[in-house]
């Protein structure tokens, strides 16, 4: 165990960079949209484009992490953050915007891969739940502050204005990276990026049945997450004909789940432990899940009916995520780097799929939206197949 660890609220951060990039800037996505003059589906490719690259650049940062240490990798994605955001500010075009968030989610991406190494280095795998409860209930401002600062900044300053927002957020978690991030590897493996090793490593984790199950779930559960992210600014605008700033509101609201939900598994994953947290948290998912289509169905297009149901499915997807994280890394201690590469590179890819499917459906009323969370849900209830039952 290094005798240096990490400020708990930095982790949060590195994780927080990822979420707050498309959390951000989507009270921008109608006036992108405007700019270019394009539809919800071409401004969709702002989004998913950045997940299409943020999910299979995991993919090398778990082996740089491995070989050269989380401190240099960490910092380099940052570093190629702050440019790629600067370009998303002064970009003249949606290709370029969109090329630009690509290259955007190649150095954000690293955050997320190098925390949960971090967390695997310094802390032993029960405890490991309750840590990254903790940052998730930390990192829960980035969702909840994200859309309200970006309808701020959008309304002062028009849609480049988040991103001149994303990039003073950027240095600063730089700076606070170089200055307390310390190196918490406990060794450096030379070979982490050999072809044939690192194939190898990978095989070795998918033919983990407990690493399959926590990975579909989280894959499963933050897809419904991402249907309301990738839809939810559409039908606010432009179905329920709110502004920037109230969506950022509604936003805020709805997210308020999950801090609620990290909160309790803060408290309850060291007592209950990680599999029956999982259970519980999926349960939820899916109950609160099917309760959006119901709402739309009962009561109509509506805030309410559009923000109550995924501020309840936030609850579960809380208690879900953070002990799924924990529960796919535990069993590679070894290969820390590699194993929180490969779940981010599902749950991210999986998110992508899900919001592209989503953009040629979505509808002002929110019933595509709403479907796509519940089904999200559903396909989480079928992973819970392959995890023990204890």
């Amino acid at each position: 165990m290094p005798r240096t660890t990490p400020p708990v609220w930095l982790l949060a951060a590195l994780v927080a960079l990822g979420p707050l990039s498309t959390d951000l800037y989507l009270p921008a996505l109608p006036a992108i949209a405007a700019a270019f003059a394009t539809d919800a589906a071409g401004v969709q490719w702002t989004l998913s484009g950045y997940l299409l690259g943020f999910a299979p650049a995991q993919l090398v940062y778990g082996p740089l992490a491995d070989r050269f240490g989380r401190r240099p990798a960490a910092i380099a994605g940052l570093a190629a953050y702050l440019v790629a955001t600067l370009a998303c500010a002064a970009a003249p075009s949606l290709g370029l915007l969109t090329a630009a968030r690509v290259a955007q989610a190649l150095g954000a991406c690293g955050g997320p891969v190098i925390a949960r190494a971090v967390v695997r280095d310094t802390t032993d795998p029960p405890r490991a739940a309750a840590v990254f409860a903790t940052i998730a209930g930390l990192m829960a401002l980035a969702p909840a502050a994200g859309p309200i600062l970006g309808g701020v900044a959008v309304g002062l300053g028009g849609w480049r204005a988040a991103f001149w927002l994303l990039a003073a957020l950027a240095g600063a978690i730089t700076l606070a990276a170089i200055r307390l991030l310390p190196e918490t590897a406990p060794g450096l493996d030379r070979a982490a990026l050999d072809p044939t090793r690192l194939a190898g490593a990978y095989r070795l984790i998918l033919r983990d049945r407990r690493f399959l199950g926590f990975a579909g779930v989280t894959a499963a559960t933050y897809t419904g997450l991402f249907c309301f992210i990738s839809g939810s600014s559409h039908v606010a605008q432009t179905g329920l004909g709110l502004g920037p700033e109230a969506y950022g509101v509604m936003f805020a609201a709805a997210v308020a789940g999950y801090v609620l939900g990290s909160a309790i598994a803060r408290r309850l994953s060291p007592r209950l432990g990680v599999v029956r947290m999982v259970r519980i948290g999926v349960a939820l998912c899916l109950a609160f899940g099917w309760s959006g289509p119901a709402a739309l169905a009962l009561f109509g297009s509506g805030v309410i009916t559009v923000t109550a149901p995924m501020a309840l499915y936030m609850i579960g997807f809380a208690l879900a995520q953070t002990n799924a994280q924990a529960g796919a890394v535990a069993p590679f201690p070894h290969m820390a780097g590699r194993a929180s590469a490969l779940l981010g590179f599902v749950q991210w890819g999986v998110a992508a799929l899900g919001g592209l499917v989503l953009a040629l459906v979505l509808d002002s009323a929110g019933w595509a939206m709403a479907f796509g969370i519940a089904l999200s849900a559903s396909a989480a209830a079928g992973a819970l197949a392959l995890l023990p039952r204890h």
